[in-house]
C-alpha cells in the first residue's frame, strides 16, 4: 500500500493570509496539491492544525485521513512526523508532498509509485530541469528516521543519509513553484494561464 501525506499545518508567515486556501483558478491552493496525489495513492493523509477546519472543508469530498500536528510552530518536521504516525504496517511507502505546489503533476506521482515498485531504491526523488524538488517517496525502511526529525527542517537530511539509494526520477521542466508569496501565486496562476493557450 502507498500513502501520500500532504503537509498543510504551515504557518503562512510571508503570505499574509492562509496560503492554502488562496483561490487559485476556483479553487482552493490546497486542493490542487490534494488532488495531485489522490489519484496515485491509496491512502491520502493531510497534516493540518489542531484549528484546521478551513482546510477540511477546502477538501470536502476528497477520501482524506487527517493527522493532527500538535506542534506545528516547531516547524516542518512537526508535519512530517505526524504524517508518519498515523500509517499503518501495510503501507510500503509514503510520497510526501507541498500543500503550496498547486502545479505538481498527478503524474509525476504516478511516476514516483511506479519506479518504487520496479526497483529497490529506498527512496525516489524527481530531479527537474533546475534540480530536485517534490514529491518525495520514501520506503517504510526510512520511516524511523523520518519520525526522529526535530526543528524547521524537512527531510533533507533523511535522504543525504541514503546516498546512493535515492533513485532520481528525471522530470521535463522546471520545479514546481512553492506558493510562498502573493507574487508566487501570481506567477502559478500565470503558468497556468500559459498551459491552457498552449
Amino acid at each position: 500500500m502507498i500513502a501520500g501525506i500532504l503537509l498543510a499545518s504551515g504557518a503562512s508567515t510571508r503570505f499574509g493570509g492562509d496560503k492554502l486556501l488562496a483561490m487559485l483558478d476556483g479553487r482552493p491552493v490546497v486542493r490542487w496539491s490534494a488532488e495531485a496525489l489522490a489519484g496515485a495513492v491509496d491512502v491520502l493523509v493531510v497534516v493540518v492544525r489542531d484549528d484546521g477546519s478551513a482546510i477540511r472543508a477546502a477538501l470536502d469530498g476528497l477520501p482524506v485521513r487527517w493527522a493532527i500536528n500538535r506542534d506545528a510552530e516547531r516547524g516542518m518536521s512537526t508535519a512530517i512526523r505526524a504524517g508518519i504516525a498515523t500509517l499503518t504496517d501495510d503501507v510500503g511507502a509514503a510520497i510526501v508532498a507541498l500543500g503550496d505546489q498547486p502545479l505538481v503533476d498527478a503524474r509525476v506521482v504516478e511516476q514516483l509509485v511506479a519506479r518504487w515498485r520496479n526497483g529497490e531504491a529506498r527512496a525516489v526523488q524527481p530531479h527537474y530541469d533546475d534540480g530536485r524538488g517534490h514529491p518525495v517517496l520514501f520506503d517504510r525502511t526510512l520511516f524511523p528516521a523520518l519520525r526522529a526529525l526535530e526543528g524547521d527542517v524537512g527531510a533533507r537530511a533523511v535522504l543525504d543519509s541514503v546516498g546512493d539509494g535515492v533513485d532520481l526520477l528525471t522530470i521535463a521542466g522546471p520545479r514546481p513553484i512553492d506558493v510562498d508569496t502573493p507574487d508566487a501565486l501570481r506567477a502559478v496562476a500565470e503558468e497556468l494561464e500559459r498551459r491552457g493557450r498552449a
